[in-house]
C-alpha cells in the first residue's frame, strides 16, 4: 500500500461482510435436508460439522461496539436468574400445550448433539445476527435474528414450525436484549433442546 492510499475502511467493510457470513450461515442451516443424506445411515459427523462452523462465525465474528447492550440487565448480573427462568417458563409452558412426543431416544449423541446445536445456533442468531443489527435498535435487531431463526428451521421441519419457532426466536431474543448477552439464550436453547428428547 502506498502512502497515499487510505486504509481500508472496516466500519463500512465489515456490516457487508456479516451479511455474507450470515447469508452463508443460513444457507448452510437451510441445507441440512440435503446434506443429512448425503452422510448416510450416521448423519452425526455432519451435523457436528455445521454446527461447528456456525459456532466459530457466530462465536469468532468480530462486532462492533454496539452490539445491543442496553436491556435492563447489561449493567450487572442480578437480571440473569429472572430472564433465565421467565424464558425456561415460556419454553416449558409451550411444550406442555403441545403435547409432542419425543422425536429421537435419549442417548448422549442425542443430548450432545442437541446441546452443541443450541449453543452454536446462539452464538450465530443471537450473537452475530442480533449484533450486526444492534445499531437499528434493539426492535430491530430482536425480530431481524428470530425471523432468520425460524425461516432456518422450515426446510427441516416445514412450515407448521415458522410461528412455534418465531415466538421461539422472540423469547431467545429478548434474553439477549435484557441480559446484554448471549449465554443466557444458549443456556435456554440447550435446557429446551434437552426438553424435547425428554
Amino acid at each position: 500500500m502506498s502512502a497515499v492510499q487510505a486504509p481500508l475502511d472496516t466500519a463500512v467493510l465489515a456490516p457487508r461482510a456479516a451479511v455474507l457470513v450470515v447469508a452463508a450461515g443460513c444457507g448452510l442451516l437451510a441445507a441440512r435436508p440435503i446434506l443429512v443424506p448425503i452422510a448416510g445411515r450416521d448423519p452425526t459427523a455432519i451435523l457436528v460439522a455445521i454446527f461447528v462452523v456456525l459456532l466459530a462465525a457466530g462465536g469468532l465474528w468480530p462486532l462492533a461496539e454496539y452490539t445491543g447492550r442496553a436491556g435492563p440487565g447489561a449493567a450487572g448480573l442480578t437480571a440473569i436468574g429472572p430472564v433465565l427462568a421467565l424464558g425456561l417458563a415460556a419454553f416449558g409452558a409451550g411444550r406442555l400445550l403441545s403435547h409432542g412426543g419425543a422425536p429421537l431416544p435419549l442417548t448422549g449423541t442425542v443430548v450432545a448433539l442437541n446441546t452443541l446445536a443450541a449453543v452454536a445456533e446462539e452464538a450465530f442468531f443471537r450473537r452475530l445476527v442480533y449484533g450486526a443489527l444492534a445499531h437499528h435498535g434493539p426492535v430491530l435487531a430482536g425480530l431481524g435474528s428470530a425471523v432468520l431463526f425460524a425461516s432456518v428451521h422450515v426446510t427441516v421441519y416445514g412450515a407448521w414450525v415458522l410461528p412455534l419457532d418465531l415466538a421461539a426466536g422472540l423469547v431467545l431474543s429478548w434474553q439477549r436484549w435484557a441480559t446484554g448477552s448471549w449465554a443466557v439464550p444458549a443456556v435456554t436453547h440447550a435446557a429446551v433442546n434437552l426438553l424435547v428428547v425428554l
